[in-house]
């Protein structure tokens, strides 16, 4: 008994598509952006010479990475307005939540691209007179921004993919968006057919781009 394709819903409500990934890219270009943030300097940290800068900056980037970005969301959406006192809108908890989430994968992409430059530039620097924070400025950093761009960019379109994880708290970005719309057609084939081919066409050049820019860089290191 063959199935009865009816992808004209697609074209029909096809607005209610266009909304969700509207949120889909604010919550992902967000937690990107406070990610960076957190990753950055956490990043940085992990690799000081003193223990107790190193320290906080380990426990963190271990803890996030050992627990599921879904508790991480659910922790702060429910658990913050007990400790704290504080709600926050759906739709911020998740950029925050996933931000905090891809801040400590950011920190492991900064320090394996610090530890990928040779260690002699950091000594020659540092027998030119300049400081730690000087050398790593002028010398470390941009020689290994190249070695931290493809992870970065394939970090993003995983930032992507979890943003999906928002419909546990009817943050309305493309999969509560679809769900919705199932509920209102009872067409679940077609729709969450529909919604991977979108998720593809997003992500996929993302990857395409990572993996390109990955092989060059390994042709001119």
């Amino acid at each position: 008994m063959g199935y009865n394709w009816q992808f004209h819903i697609i074209a029909e409500y096809w607005p209610v598509f266009m909304r969700g990934a509207i949120v889909t890219l604010q919550i992902t270009l967000g937690a990107t952006l406070l990610g960076v943030l957190i990753g950055l300097p956490m990043g940085i940290l992990r690799e000081a010479r003193l223990w107790w800068l190193r320290a906080p900056a380990s426990v963190y980037v271990e803890f996030i990475r050992a627990t599921p970005a879904l508790v991480q969301i659910v922790w702060i959406y429910y658990c913050l307005p007990i400790l704290l006192g504080v709600q926050l809108e759906a739709k911020t908890t998740v950029i925050i939540a996933l931000g905090i989430h891809s801040g400590a994968y950011v920190a492991e992409i900064v320090r394996a691209g610090i530890n990928a430059v040779d260690k002699g530039q950091a000594m020659a620097a540092r027998s030119l007179g300049m400081s730690y924070v000087l050398a790593l400025r002028r010398i470390i950093l941009p020689q290994a921004a190249q070695k931290m761009i493809p992870p970065f960019i394939n970090e993003f379109a995983n930032l992507m993919k979890l943003s999906t994880l928002g419909s546990m708290i009817a943050v309305y970005e493309l999969l509560q968006e679809s769900n919705n719309l199932i509920a209102a057609t009872y067409r679940p084939l077609e729709i969450y057919t529909f919604l991977a081919l979108v998720f593809f066409a997003i992500t996929f050049p993302w990857i395409w781009l990572s993996r390109r820019l990955e092989r060059r860089v390994q042709r001119h290191a």
